[in-house]
């Protein structure tokens, strides 16, 4: 067993001993733990879904809530088990999706939270994503490589490759052993962020209900993602289309929450907008990939043909992305939101 597992270990055990007295104390207190939230709820013999959408019929303000709730748990427990030693690199990149679909829950209910709580808690949340970059960074860099050695495996030079991800592949076990040094490290700092965050969930000032809860934010996210779509055909740079593929992520999270109310006309969206996430995010992947390699010492000939090929590749990515985007975003926003309005009040009752 490596130093860093027994380590894992170590902190795990101190780990549940801190997390069992901190749920006594915060029940004691008022306050609701991700633990003592399921315990509580499954005591009354309601098993609390973490489905991350809407149920039919489902009143959306304690929908939301449970969506929440749902996201913030499972990163914890995914952060918990990989404390343990549990393939902490699979359980930082579940752990980080998690966090992205729960800031997309709060883009979703921005209007209604309020500016001062919607970025103290996005701010949070990022920082807890932040945290946790490092391992997941490492690890994307060394998958995108070898997906790019594949791909040109005939017109790269024999070996161009190699010495860099060797490089890369030893940074990236590096970071994960640092993931909780020093007694717990970024994750430890994560985890305890996203604990914070779930005790407030239960108060956030939720006071409408229906469409007027949640279209605003999903009409917005349509909005931005749609804007940002005519700067990129304007001038694709590497930063333009990482802001375009945000806002595309939110849009693609906030469609999954509300596609029990998406009409018929709008169904295909969902995977549209995932297609397309995928394509920008790959595109992303390779300015990173690239902007390693211009800090490399590699000969000449080989850096220039890696180059060349991260360069083709993200041209493929593009043009497969922007008919997407048109796809996606191909009516005006004020239709998109009516659309997106008569599929609600078709589904909800408390609409008609």
């Amino acid at each position: 067993m490596r130093k860093i597992e027994r380590k894992l270990l170590l902190v795990a055990a101190d780990r549940r001993v801190q997390i069992a007295a901190g749920v006594l104390a915060a029940v004691a207190a008022g306050a609701v733990t991700a633990r003592a939230w399921r315990a509580r709820r499954n005591s009354a013999g309601e098993a609390p879904s973490r489905a991350y959408r809407l149920k039919p019929q489902e009143s959306p303000r304690p929908g939301m809530r449970r969506i929440a709730a749902g996201r913030t748990e499972k990163a914890i427990e995914r952060l918990e088990r990989s404390r343990r030693g549990e393939d902490p690199a699979k359980g930082v990149h579940g752990a980080r999706k998690d966090l992205k679909k729960l800031r997309a829950v709060l883009r979703l209910l921005r209007h209604e939270l309020g500016d001062e709580r919607y970025r103290a808690q996005n701010d949070a949340y990022r920082e807890a994503g932040r945290l946790l970059s490092e391992s997941r960074d490492a690890e994307v860099k060394v998958q995108t490589l070898e997906a790019i050695c594949e791909r040109y495996a005939e017109r790269l030079p024999a070996g161009a490759a190699d010495e860099w991800l060797g490089a890369l592949r030893e940074e990236r076990d590096r970071a994960v052993d640092a993931l909780s040094e020093g007694g717990g490290g970024a994750m430890g700092q994560a985890l305890e962020t996203v604990e914070a965050g779930r005790r407030q969930i239960d108060s956030w000032p939720l006071e409408r209900e229906g469409w007027k809860l949640v279209g605003p934010g999903i009409s917005r996210a349509y909005k931005r993602g749609r804007k940002r779509m005519r700067r990129v055909a304007d001038d694709p740079g590497p930063e333009a289309i990482h802001e375009w593929r945000k806002r595309v992520k939110d849009l693609w999270y906030q469609l999954r929450i509300l596609a029990v109310a998406t009409p018929k006309g709008l169904a295909d969206r969902v995977d549209i907008a995932d297609e397309l996430a995928d394509a920008l995010g790959d595109h992303h992947d390779l300015a990173v990939l690239r902007d390693d390699l211009l800090l490399r010492e590699l000969p000449t000939v080989k850096r220039a043909a890696l180059v060349g090929a991260i360069a083709d590749r993200q041209e493929e990515l593009l043009a497969e992305a922007l008919p997407l985007g048109e796809r996606l975003y191909d009516r005006k926003p004020k239709r998109f939101r009516k659309k997106m309005r008569a599929g609600w009040r078709r589904y909800a009752d408390w609409e008609a």
